[in-house]
Formats: structure tokens, C-alpha cells, sequence
């Protein structure tokens, strides 16, 4: 059967097999480790006023910017103290300009006396009584304003209270979980809705002791999350030297390079180089199986050899196999019907 020589792709062609040449080469050996995305940065918002959820804006999962308004508590009671806060305002005015006008009638008696007292009109003691009362009359001034003040800082609280009604995002973040609902009492200090950071997320795996000699801060890690179908270039952060009693495991930490379109409690998956290893490596299209059992079709002189193989790991679009020596010519997308021993 003659040979027809023509470059295609990897190999060549003999009466429509393509040829590739087995290679041996050295070859990442890696563990993959479940892993999840979370933040290292979580919120927990809560209230400064207690009241019923008047108004709720957000779901679980759903992303929030900075500033953006979360919730919002029935403000009715703070409009109540707000009303209590102004009526004591304008008592305290009242009250500032009652002072002043007896302040002023009392200083106008005060220089009356003086006057007489100076020309021997009246006695000393009604002079000191004069003077007396101008400043019991100054200091009920000094004491009128000073409550002015405080009915005006107690306004300004009940107007801060009212604010406080519209809780908003402290961070740009994720809701990763929602505690109360619109109608449920909220009490100060009590988280209402949990926040993840979206500006620092990281990835995190439980690592068993006997790989715990793997890692090492600063070695590349590469991380797989399923629900964006992409790997993310990351690298080993944190190796937490505590393990969990009951199942002997280590957290270990990766920061990663780039954490676009990633969520906190997303899952994934760590694949970490853990050695190198001289192997064969055939393209995935030379595999095939006869029988139940994997393996190779080579051309042999012009006649098809069927060696079984096994498989190691997966590199690129190749196979890293055994039970090959490298420089093989093996046979790509081997027909169903081609038996070992056939001429080609």
C-alpha cells in the first residue's frame, strides 16, 4: 500500500489516517482540592432606631453598591419625638425671651437706683437689692439659653433619628443573608442584613494534613469556578497552622489575580502542581479502546499495533500516558472497524 506524504495538523495521512508522534516530556502532577470563594470582609447592618421593617429593597445574592438604600424602619414614632423636640424649642425660646425681658426691666431698675443711691434717694440696702436682682435676672438668662441649646441639640437628634430610618450599603458587596423581613421588629444593634465585600474576595480550601506539605506561601494555584466556566490565575496566601479536631484538616487561602464576575459562596475548585514527572504524552484523538481495554493504534511498518495504555493526566489537548517509550508514530481518530494487526 503506498504512502501518500502530506503535512495535516499534527500529523500525516495514509489513505486518511492521520499520524502523531508520541513525545516524552516532563509533566505538572497536580491534586485538585474543593474549594470556595468568599470574602474576607463581611458587613453586618443593623439600625440605630427600634420600629417595624417598614420597606425591604434587597434579596439574598443580590449585589449592592455603596450608598445604595437597603431598608427602611416605620419612622412614625421619630416623628413623634421630632414634633416633642420642636414644641421644646419654642418653649425654650420662650422661655429665653421671658428672661431677657426681666433681665431688662430688672437692669433698668438697677440704673434707676444707682442714680438715687449716688444722691442719698434711697438706702443702701434697697440699692443691693436692686443690684441683686439684676443678676438673679441675668443669670435666669444664662439658664434660659442654656436650655435653648439643649431643646436644639435635642432636635438635632431627632432629625439625625430620622435619617437613621434609610439604612444604605456601607460597601459595594453581595447580600449573603437576609435575618429579618419587611413587618419584623428591628432592635438597635442587631444585624438586619448580612454583607460580603466584592473588593476582597478570595479563595479558601480544606487541605488534609498528609498534603499539607504541598503548599507553600507564593506558589501559583490555579482556581476553577464552575459557574463562570473559567480558571483564575491565584496564589497561595495563607496557610492557617490550626486544624479542625474533628476531621484533621488546614485551611489554606489564595488571593487571586483577577475576581471579576465572582461571588462569595460560589463553588470551586484548587488544582495545585504537587510534583513533575517524566511521562508520554499522545494527542486526546489518538486514544481509543478495543474490548473494554484503552489504548493506541501505532503504524508498525505499515501495519496497525494496537498497545494498550494507561492514562496519567491530562495536558492540554494531550494525554500523559504509560505503556508508550516516546517517538511512536500513533494513529489519530483510529476508525471503529480497525483491528490490531491490520495493514494500512
Amino acid at each position: 500500500m503506498r504512502k501518500i506524504v502530506a503535512s495535516i495538523l499534527a500529523g500525516v495521512t495514509l489513505f486518511g489516517y492521520q499520524l502523531a508522534t508520541a513525545k516524552k516530556e516532563k509533566i505538572d502532577i497536580t491534586n485538585t482540592y474543593i474549594a470556595s470563594i468568599y470574602s474576607k470582609n463581611q458587613v453586618m447592618v443593623s439600625t440605630r432606631l427600634m420600629g417595624y421593617i417598614k420597606k425591604m429593597n434587597v434579596e439574598d445574592g443580590e449585589v449592592v453598591k455603596k450608598g445604595e438604600e437597603l431598608f427602611e424602619v416605620d419612622p412614625s414614632d421619630i416623628y413623634s419625638m421630632l414634633n416633642q423636640a420642636r414644641g421644646a424649642v419654642m418653649q425654650a425660646k420662650s422661655g429665653v425671651l421671658m428672661a431677657e425681658m426681666a433681665y431688662t426691666d430688672a437692669k433698668r431698675d438697677y440704673e434707676r437706683f444707682k442714680n438715687l443711691y449716688a444722691n442719698g434717694a434711697v438706702s443702701k440696702r434697697d440699692f443691693q437689692k436692686m443690684t441683686l436682682n439684676m443678676k438673679i435676672r441675668k443669670e435666669q438668662v444664662d439658664m434660659a439659653k442654656g436650655m435653648l441649646k439643649q431643646a436644639d441639640a435635642g432636635l438635632e437628634r431627632a432629625k439625625a433619628q430620622l435619617k437613621y430610618s434609610k439604612v444604605v450599603s456601607p460597601i459595594n458587596g453581595v447580600v449573603i443573608r437576609k435575618l429579618k423581613k419587611v413587618a419584623e421588629m428591628a432592635l438597635p444593634g442587631y444585624p438586619i442584613l448580612v454583607l460580603s465585600d466584592l473588593n476582597s474576595i478570595k479563595a479558601k480550601s480544606f487541605v488534609q494534613e498528609s498534603d499539607l506539605d504541598y503548599f507553600k506561601i507564593g506558589m501559583p494555584v490555579k482556581i476553577y469556578v464552575p459557574a463562570v466556566k473559567k480558571y483564575f490565575n491565584a496564589k497561595v496566601s495563607t496557610v492557617i497552622p490550626s486544624a479542625d479536631p474533628t476531621t484533621h484538616s488546614f485551611v489554606v487561602k489564595y488571593t487571586l489575580d483577577n475576581t471579576k464576575g465572582l461571588i462569595p459562596g460560589m463553588y470551586a475548585k484548587a488544582k495545585v502542581v504537587i510534583a513533575k514527572k517524566e511521562a508520554v504524552l499522545v494527542p486526546f484523538a489518538a486514544l481509543t479502546s478495543r474490548s473494554g481495554i484503552v489504548g493506541v493504534f501505532m503504524d508498525k511498518n505499515g501495519v496497525a499495533k494496537f498497545t494498550p495504555v494507561k492514562q496519567i493526566a491530562q495536558v492540554g489537548n494531550n494525554i500523559a500516558i504509560k505503556g508508550l517509550n516516546g517517538g511512536e508514530e500513533v494513529i489519530l481518530y483510529p476508525p471503529a472497524n480497525l483491528e490490531d494487526g491490520q495493514k494500512l
